[in-house]
């Protein structure tokens, strides 16, 4: 499928993106690592979902990786990850007036550890023709 393989790839160029930055020591600031993050998920998942023949329901990332477990074997800890990056999330999203929590050097660093392990987990999945 076309576009599930346009997903993927986008969302692996974020991910080489982001581990060059790091490796270079680039100081993108924490919100727009975490941008990226989420950006790189959402287009391998995505991508993932398609090969699958549906759409992904939600754009949130444990939303995808719930749909995928109707197809796939998906690890326990990707549901805790999931909801970690969501904490974040929710200050967008919220209605409510709150004072934005920005992740922090270490709470960047275990995104990005989640962040290689899904992007592994997606690889062996995936069939790119």
């Amino acid at each position: 499928m076309e576009d599930s393989e346009k997903y993927y790839r986008e969302g692996a160029a974020y991910y080489k993106t982001i581990m060059a930055a790091k490796a270079k020591g680039k100081d993108f600031g924490n919100q727009v690592y975490f941008n990226l993050i989420g950006l790189s998920l959402e287009g391998m998942l995505t991508g993932l979902i398609m090969q699958t023949g549906d759409l992904p329901e939600h754009s949130s990332i444990g939303s995808m990786f719930r749909m995928l477990k109707d197809q796939y074997e998906v690890p326990e800890s990707f549901a805790e990850e999931s909801r970690f990056l969501n904490k974040f999330m929710n200050y967008f999203c919220s209605l409510d007036i709150e004072k934005q929590e920005d992740p922090n050097d270490k709470d960047i660093e275990r995104m990005l550890n989640f962040l290689t392990v899904a992007k592994e987990w997606i690889d062996q999945q995936i069939s790119l023709n």
